[in-house]
Order: structure tokens, then sequence, then C-alpha cells
């Protein structure tokens, strides 16, 4: 298996067929936590005969490698690497974890098996021990980024929801979001679930999806409103449609990204938001009952 020596930047492929987790993890492996000071160089695959290229062609020290991909799946590429000479390490990151998988991956050459959704930290940890870098708080350094940013006045957590019928957005932002320090992350698989745990819950900043079948986006927003509720609401979106930026706009939303998302300018657009909302809320007494 392949290790970066000296000082050298460990390179890293990350191969994934959803857009979204891509960016993600090479927003995680470029500018999060310790990686804010000390960066990887990512390249990107979506399918096994993209990964299987770009592996021929590059150095790379290690592969985050998904199970299901748009032209087959991981375990295509393990087998055609298991008789390379030299091999990159590579962490196995899965939607679904049964036993018999696991073993099978780590039979065929897999360093480590993840599954998706439990927490970035966990997938932070394990790519250092992986690359031999020492594990130092993950936690406090992340804190630390945070507070060049500014962070929040209060002592009580922010609230962050995030409302989106994929799944496996909402995992990759709620990772993303729980990098913060001091903050609670709930999510909702559509409008209507959205604005009832937002009802209950009082949300500080909410991540709202547009496209959504039970409820729309921008029906949910107008539905925030007329509850007197007055979180602060970033619109994520597929569409790169100005018409539908401005009437999100007018209809009280904040920030309109369209997907795929820019992870590290959603990241400085919610601490911000945060911040803001928080003053806010203290300003005039709300809380979750």
């Amino acid at each position: 298996m392949n290790a970066p020596s000296g000082d050298r930047i460990p390179r890293v492929l990350v191969v994934d067929d959803n857009p979204t987790v891509r960016e993600f993890l090479a927003e995680v492996l470029t500018s999060w936590g310790p990686f804010e000071v000390n960066p990887c160089e990512i390249d990107h695959a979506s399918g096994v005969g993209e990964a299987l290229r770009s592996i021929s062609s590059n150095d790379f020290d290690l592969v985050l490698l998904d199970m299901i991909l748009n032209d087959g799946n991981g375990l295509q590429v393990l087998e055609a690497m298991k008789d390379r000479e030299s091999s990159p390490t590579i962490i196995i990151v899965s939607a679904d974890d049964p036993p018999d998988l696991r073993k099978k991956c780590m039979e065929m050459g897999a360093s480590a098996f993840l599954r998706k959704g439990d927490g970035v930290e966990i997938l932070v940890r394990e790519i250092m021990t992986q690359l031999g870098t020492t594990p130092a708080s993950i936690s406090r350094q992340v804190g630390d980024s945070e507070e060049k940013e500014g962070r929040m006045e209060d002592t009580g957590p922010g609230r962050i929801l995030i409302v989106d019928d994929d799944p496996l957005v909402c995992d990759a932002l709620a990772s993303m979001m729980n990098l913060f320090d001091n903050v609670e992350v709930k999510t909702a698989p559509g409008g209507r679930k959205g604005l009832e745990v937002a009802r209950e819950w009082y949300p500080h900043v909410v991540l709202l999806d547009i496209a959504m079948p039970d409820m729309d986006g921008r029906q949910t927003l107008q539905s925030l409103t007329e509850a007197g509720l007055k979180p602060r609401v970033i619109m994520i979106s597929a569409f790169r449609d100005s018409e539908i930026a401005q009437e999100c706009v007018e209809l009280g939303a904040v920030e309109y990204i369209p997907k795929p998302v820019d992870f590290l300018f959603l990241k400085r657009a919610v601490a911000g938001h945060l911040a803001l909302a928080k003053r806010e809320a203290a300003a005039e007494g709300d809380s979750p009952r």
C-alpha cells in the first residue's frame, strides 16, 4: 500500500457517482479541521472505468471508494487492483453495511470499511490513520478554524435543519454541519416533515431544497413565514434560474445556492447566518419549546 513520505502532499482519489458527495468529501479533505492546514490533493471519479484509468495513470496514496457506482460497483475496482504490484490504500465508504459485504471487501484488499452516515469525524480519523498522520484533536482544530470566521455569541447550541428528499444529500450536509462547534443538526426528508420539525424545534438556520415531491421548497418557505417562524433559510437547488432565485428571496430566503454545492461558500454562509440568527433569536427571546 502507498503512503505519503516526508512533506509530500497526500494524493486522494474520491470515487462516487453522486457529485454532491464527491464535492463534500473533497471539501473535507482540503479545508476542514486538520486538513485546513495540511490539505490533500484531490481527484474525482464517478465510476469503475474512470476510477481504474485514473489509478493506472496517477500515483495515489488513498482511494475513497463508494460501493454502488454508475457503471458497476466497488468490488470490481478491488478485483482489478488486487494483482497490482503497488496499489493505493482503499477505504470503502458504503451506504449499506451487511457483514458479508464488509468481510468480502476486507478480504479483497480494502484497508477499512466505513458506513455513510456514521459521521465525518470517524472518516477523518480513519483517513489520517491510513495516511500515517497523527490524529490530533479534530474537534479542537475545527473549532479553531471557526474562531477565525467568528464564533457564535451565546452558549446555547445553534440549531440547523436540513430539508432534502435525497438521503445522500441530507447525510452529506448533516456531516458537514456537524463539523461546526456547538451545533445541533436535524434532517427532514421533505417539506411537510421539515415544517413539522421547524414548528417544534425553532431552528436558527434551514438548508432547504427546492424540488421535493410532497411540498416543494418555495411552498415550505412560504409556510414557515406564515407560521410565524423566523429561521434564516438558505435555498439549495439544482435549478440555476434567476427568476426562481428572486422568488425565493422575495419569500424570505437569505441565500440561494445552486447544486452541485460550493461547500466552502456554504460553510461560510452558514457560519455567518447562524451567528446572526442566534443574535436575533436572543434579542427576541425565541427558544425551542
